[in-house]
């Protein structure tokens, strides 16, 4: 929840830049530790076999927990995962008004997902109103990211 909790303040705090970065980081880390915990809680190995000093990835995790790969949620997290590695190698910020509502989604799934499989209540730690992201409602246009960066960056 500590993590969860975490990428929710970054996310909502209007002087971080890095919010999407942040968040994301954040947010997978918190449904990693909670879906991880979920499969401990039906006695599944979260190891590898030949390394048990290495648990399984989110990627491994979600695949276990959701394993229609159609599911809304898994859908949903997938793209958080993905744009996570993303953001660890390039700028994300000025599409914060393309994220807004996938992470928003996010959000709503895990306070359902933590409840359900663990019983647990966030609105007791966090109130209802907090657990909405925010959002920019100035969104840099194609030319104006060209503008912004060196070319190979704003192409990619």
């Amino acid at each position: 929840m500590e993590a969860f909790i975490l990428g929710l303040e970054i996310y909502n705090k209007p002087t971080i830049r890095y919010r999407i970065e942040g968040f994301s980081l954040f947010v997978v880390n918190a449904w990693e530790l909670m879906l991880k915990a979920e499969l401990i809680n039906r006695r599944e190995n979260i190891h590898f076999d030949d390394s048990p000093n290495r648990t399984i990835s989110i990627s491994g995790t979600i695949t276990k927990i959701y394993t229609d790969k159609n599911t809304r949620i898994r859908l949903n997290l997938e793209k958080i995962v993905e744009l996570r590695n993303i953001s660890s190698h390039f700028i994300t910020e000025d599409y914060e008004l393309k994220y807004a509502p996938l992470f928003q989604a996010c959000v709503i799934n895990y306070v359902n997902e933590i409840k359900r499989f663990h019983n647990i209540d966030i609105t007791q730690d966090v109130a209802q109103n907090f657990l909405t992201v925010t959002t920019s409602l100035d969104p840099l246009t194609d030319e104006q990211i060209r503008l912004k960066y060196p070319s190979a960056v704003a192409e990619n």
